[in-house]
């Protein structure tokens, strides 16, 4: 499925689809970690619906946000202080334009080496990269939690291990790399109401889960109750710092 189309049919319900969305800890930590000042310049890469960008809003100087789905990011008006409708891979920006970049949840759907380089490119010396995204916990249940992110999302281009993030920024001059966890319990029937995906789809979810094993189980703490699925996912911070001339 296009990413276009498929975030086309979720933007309606998109703030509802998952706990994490909305997340108050978790948004301030990625701001944390940005390190944006008041004097800051500030990219919001997929923006989707503005809550990352919104607490940026008015505590820098500016903040501008990309995505390619104007459904998504026509609600992120009011959060930010312009919207590019533009992909990534190709920034419409000048070199060394930002003194932070932050990215939650759109990697997936990305060229990330493309990305990457771009958002290296349009960073100042010296600037913060944060991102943050759904991961497995490991090898031990990559295969069933990558086949549940499939079956949800069938516009992901890629599934993610923190050795991926590892291995993508080492082929740029990123300094400063730190990973953080951070686990969001997501109830299964709400993140799978996203409007985007099929019954079909749906019910091979939940099979997925009911026939899950024991291993996937213990390190997603997975619980069934009131006819619902609980699933304590993985989330990866990554932040890293644009090498300046100091360096």
């Amino acid at each position: 499925m296009n990413p276009l189309n498929h975030f086309a049919k979720r933007a309606r319900k998109y703030n509802r689809s998952s706990q994490w969305v909305d997340d108050k800890v978790l948004i301030r930590k990625i701001c944390d970690l940005a390190q944006a000042g008041p004097k800051a310049s500030v990219l919001d890469v997929a923006i989707g619906t503005g809550k990352i960008a919104q607490a940026f809003f008015g505590r820098v100087k500016y903040i501008v946000g990309i995505d390619i789905c104007r459904e998504m990011s026509g609600q992120a008006k009011g959060c930010v202080d312009k919207i590019f409708l533009a992909p990534a891979e190709s920034l419409p920006f000048k070199s060394n334009t930002f003194d932070a970049c932050v990215c939650r949840q759109g990697m997936q759907f990305m060229e990330v080496d493309a990305v990457l380089s771009e958002i290296f490119r349009v960073l100042k010396p010296g600037g913060r990269l944060v991102l943050c995204h759904l991961t497995a916990y490991g090898r031990l249940d990559k295969d069933e939690t990558f086949l549940i992110q499939k079956l949800r999302n069938p516009a992901r281009k890629n599934f993610f291990l923190e050795q991926d993030f590892r291995r993508a920024l080492a082929k740029l001059p990123f300094a400063g790399i730190k990973f953080f966890g951070y686990i969001t319990k997501e109830s299964v029937n709400q993140w799978i109401g996203n409007a985007a995906i099929k019954e079909e789809q749906i019910k091979k979810i939940k099979e997925v889960y009911k026939n899950a094993s024991p291993v996937f189980k213990k390190l997603h703490k997975i619980e069934f109750r009131d006819g619902d699925v609980f699933d304590s996912m993985k989330m990866l911070i990554v932040r890293a710092r644009k090498k300046g001339t100091y360096d």
